[in-house]
């Protein structure tokens, strides 16, 4: 009978510990999950600002690198597109590294419903720039055809924008390489 009773108030102390024991479980659980949302809030806040830092960087770099005094960019378009049909460009500009492009059939399509298609970034100095352009394709005869334009352009002291434009002659029947300055 002694062994009996020591058995039950074994139990008994033991269910008794058990219950503050799990209590004090799950409270830690919910004090952990807690801590958990608080450093996934502050590491969502420390990615974004580091993402912000990045953009501000870039920025910075950009206006490092290429200041509105020395901005330029090269444009490509084609009018109507009835006469000529591109297939490549090559530019130069002051004889350095040619800016080359190859048409698709879809981008000549775009390029004839209005598109205008940036070609490249330049970096130039104030001053007057020698600008040659080939555009070579086919007329409208299939007959294999470059149009060549070589200017002289002025860039001062704010952003330069360079189009290029094959325009179709309706009175020549043919057409002609443009180069207009923005």
């Amino acid at each position: 009978m002694r062994f009996t009773y020591l058995v039950l108030l074994s139990l008994i102390s033991m269910t008794s510990v058990a219950q503050p024991v799990q209590e004090a479980d799950v409270m830690n659980a919910q004090k952990a999950s807690a801590q958990a949302s608080q450093l996934s809030i502050k590491a969502t806040a420390i990615k974004q600002s580091v993402l912000d830092l990045n953009r501000d960087l870039y920025q910075l770099e950009e206006e490092l690198l290429s200041p509105a005094t020395t901005r330029a960019a090269v444009f490509f378009s084609l009018a109507y597109g009835e006469f000529f049909e591109p297939y490549s460009i090559n530019i130069t500009v002051d004889d350095k590294q040619p800016i080359q492009y190859l048409y698709t059939k879809r981008q000549i399509s775009a390029l004839r419903e209005g598109a205008v298609q940036p070609l490249s970034n330049l970096n130039l100095g104030p001053g007057l720039h020698a600008i040659k352009a080939i555009a070579k394709g086919v007329d409208k005869y299939g007959k294999n055809r470059e149009l060549v334009i070589e200017a002289k352009i002025e860039k001062l002291d704010q952003p330069l924008y360079i189009e290029l434009k094959v325009q179709d002659n309706k009175e020549m029947q043919n057409a002609e390489l443009l180069i207009s300055q923005w």
